[in-house]
C-alpha cells in the first residue's frame, strides 16, 4: 500500500515527516493522512514532486513495482546508479560516514597526484 511504501522512503531518506513535506512541497498533513492510510490515492502532483526531489520510481510509489530510486535521468553508468540507489538508502548516520570516507580516499588521491607532479 501507498502509505507503507510511503514510511519506507522516508525512512531510508533519513528525515522527519515535516522535512519530507517541505522538501516535496506538501503540508505535513497531507503527508500524515497518506502515511496513516486516510489518502489512499495521492494527487498525480505529489507523485511528480516525490520523484523529481529524490528521484524516486513512480512506479514503485504507487504500485511498488521496480526498484525504489530512478536515474535514468543522470545518465550514470548502471555501476554508478546502483551505488547511488545503495547511498540513498542508508540512514542518515551512515551516510555521513560514507561521505567521510570518500573525502579521506579524495584527499588521498589529490596528494599523490601532487607527489607525481
Amino acid at each position: 500500500m501507498i502509505n507503507e511504501r510511503l514510511k519506507i522512503l522516508i525512512s531510508n531518506l533519513g528525515m522527519k515527516e515535516k522535512e519530507f513535506a517541505q522538501k516535496i512541497g506538501f503540508t505535513q498533513a497531507y503527508i500524515s493522512m497518506i502515511l496513516t492510510g486516510k489518502k489512499t490515492n495521492p494527487s498525480s502532483r505529489f507523485f511528480d514532486s516525490v520523484s523529481r526531489a529524490f528521484y524516486v520510481n513512480t512506479e514503485w510509489l504507487r504500485a511498488g513495482e521496480g526498484e525504489i530510486f530512478s536515474f535514468s535521468d543522470l545518465n550514470l553508468s548502471p555501476t554508478d546508479a546502483s551505488l547511488l540507489a545503495k547511498y540513498r538508502l542508508l540512514p542518515a548516520g551512515e551516510k555521513a560516514l560514507v561521505d567521510g570516507l570518500v573525502d579521506a580516499i579524495l584527499l588521498k588521491s589529490m596528494a599523490a597526484r601532487e607527489e607525481k607532479q
